[in-house]
């Protein structure tokens, strides 16, 4: 089958699109200012017709009146949400000695020392989250608001690598094929002596300081199944060419996979509570997807839902900030979520600038891509660029799964108009990865300063109030005055050269193919920071103030204090004019 050629036209275009138009903050306390604003495509071109079809269509999918899952007989089985294990540690760190360097050429290197993190389970947190799943966009919808798990979530807080080739590429060498041939004859002896079920600890005692020859590949299978690559938690054909791939340096797209499978499981999880509200009583379910990611990104955008995070070193993996961190006592999640439109951090990941530079870079930057720059596989630019356009995932088992950061932009620090609808896919997984890591065809893209903070068009403040608003509050009435921050400079962004020749020393790894144009400054970190540096005062879920500390150069630190205080002083100026009317008829 064919994929319909309007959904490959639209996505296929230029990702950005650069015009003047009216502005408004996202929290609604500013006025209306003309600026030339970054959107990412595709766009509506009007309010009229079907446009907010797919928002008005999640009202009809009734959720509990009252949110009390402690009180639903329902039991939901996290498959891919691994238990740490004193067995698969000492394998992890036997293994890295010996194949860390392989770990790292493909990219999975974080990924695998994450799981030697412990992440402490809030059932309530997820279930109240998965309410506001809307499986039609693949996005939470918030009264204020559309927000979303994207692939630099993703890549970020899982480490799965962006790029590479899919997880369904086939075995190419009979060296290969005998590696497969081993690793399935070793799973079927449980089968065959007892019947016994062939999970990842009977997988592990098989292998764990055997000295087998195919232990590589034995051990990077049971950590596939462990992080959600099988169709049923136990160890399964599936993931054994993924694996044999990764054990000889060959690299596998995994990110678009774990966030399919993600989608997949909100979708899931989403249509269990709506059936048990209308007494269609599943009272089982099972997610197979790594779910934890899902409560890490929820603690790392959410202040009021947000624990105390360890403090890390910069060469460990972010999920290292959340090892064994206890969870909040939140009395009402979903209403904590309904108020959360001045907690929610739209770019949480700014902070950790020395780890990401280009993709967060200190000024505004234009660059210019290369034409063969889509090619080179461990591009770390390619990976983001990658983040920010309408594409198709490929999970396991077929799943294929719409991805639509337009619908988010202002998650990448763009600004946000009417998203576009993008046509129903119908096509083949190939076909879908064809769509996924097609060529960037944009001459020159776009990325924010990384403190900067994208706004909403008036159009999309109107069409929110309209599609979603309405029940909650009224969103024009709240825009007043606002001063705003970080604006672009009047001598436009700073220019960086997509280039493959020559490396620069303050380039990190993977970057040495931007070089910065004469006339332009790479606005890049003099300093390397470390995870955490901040001070941040704020109240949690159940009225805590705490002072977190979170480390970055002391220019960031004051930039976001500053834009912070504005922001405070603006809404008690606000809160005091209505007062002031309220009393004595004038403020």
């Amino acid at each position: 089958m064919e994929v319909r050629e309007d959904f490959m036209d639209e996505s296929t275009l230029s990702m950005m699109e650069v015009r003047e138009d009216f502005m408004v903050s996202p929290i609604g306390d500013s006025e209306p200012s003309l600026r030339t604003a970054y959107f990412l495509k595709p766009l509506a071109k009007s309010l009229d017709g079907s446009v907010s079809e797919v928002l008005s269509s999640s009202k009809t999918m009734q959720l509990p009146p009252v949110f009390e899952p402690k009180e639903w007989p329902l039991v939901v089985h996290f498959k891919g949400w691994p238990k740490l294990k004193r067995k698969w540690v000492e394998w992890v760190d036997a293994l890295q000695v010996r194949y860390g360097s392989v770990w790292k050429k493909v990219g999975i290197f974080d990924a695998i020392m994450s799981t030697k993190c412990s992440i402490v389970k809030d059932e309530n947190l997820c279930f109240g989250v998965a309410e506001k799943w809307c499986p039609k966009t693949n996005t939470f919808l918030f009264p204020w608001g559309e927000a979303t798990i994207t692939l630099e979530d993703v890549m970020v807080l899982g480490a799965y690598p962006l790029v590479g080739d899919p997880i369904f590429t086939p075995l190419q060498s009979q060296e290969m094929i005998e590696v497969e041939k081993k690793l399935i004859h070793a799973r079927q002896q449980p089968l065959r002596k007892n019947g016994a079920k062939v999970t990842t600890s009977l997988w592990m005692n098989l292998f764990l300081n055997s000295g087998s020859e195919i232990e590589h590949e034995a051990f990077l299978a049971t950590w596939l199944t462990m992080v959600g690559f099988s169709h049923n938690g136990l160890m399964s054909k599936f993931v054994f060419p993924i694996a044999i791939h990764l054990a000889r340096g060959n690299s596998i797209a995994l990110g678009p996979a774990v966030l399919a499978s993600i989608y997949k499981d909100l979708s899931l999880l989403k249509k269990t509570i709506v059936d048990f509200t209308n007494d269609k009583l599943e009272l089982e379910v099972t997610l197979l997807s790594p779910f934890y990611l899902v409560q890490i990104w929820v603690w790392e955008r959410f202040m009021n839902l947000q624990p105390q995070p360890m403090l890390i070193n910069q060469e460990d993996p972010m999920l290292f900030r959340w090892h064994k961190v206890n969870t909040l006592k939140i009395d009402n999640v979903r209403l904590a979520l309904d108020s959360a439109m001045e907690h929610f951090r739209w770019r949480p990941y700014v902070q950790y600038a020395g780890k990401f530079k280009v993709f967060y870079p200190e000024n505004e930057t234009l660059v210019l891509i290369d034409t063969n720059l889509d090619k080179e596989p461990t591009g770390l630019l390619v990976s983001f660029v990658t983040c920010l356009r309408v594409s198709v995932l490929v999970g396991i088992q077929s799943t294929i799964k719409k991805y639509l950061p337009h619908r988010v932009a202002m998650q990448f620090g763009m600004d946000q108009d009417v998203p576009g609808r993008v046509p129903t896919f119908h096509g083949t997984e190939a076909i879908a990865w064809k769509n996924y890591c097609r060529t960037i065809s944009d001459r020159s893209l776009y990325f924010p300063a990384r403190l900067f903070e994208g706004d909403v068009t008036t159009r999309y403040a109107m069409w929110w109030k309209q599609s979603v608003l309405c029940r909650h509050h009224d969103f024009a009435k709240n825009i007043v005055q606002r001063k705003r921050s970080l604006r672009p400079p009047p001598h436009g962004p700073h220019v960086l050269k997509a280039n493959k020749k020559g490396y620069d020393a303050d380039v990190p790894p993977g970057f040495s193919h931007l070089k910065t144009a004469p006339s332009g400054n790479s606005g890049e970190d003099n300093g390397e920071p470390l995870m955490g540096g901040l001070e941040e005062d704020f109240g949690d879920a159940n009225g805590r103030k705490e002072s977190r500390l979170s480390s970055e150069s002391c220019s960031c630190a004051s930039g976001i204090k500053v834009k912070y205080l504005e922001q405070r002083i603006n809404r008690l100026e606000t809160v005091i004019k209505k007062l002031k009317i309220e009393k004595f008829g004038h403020s």
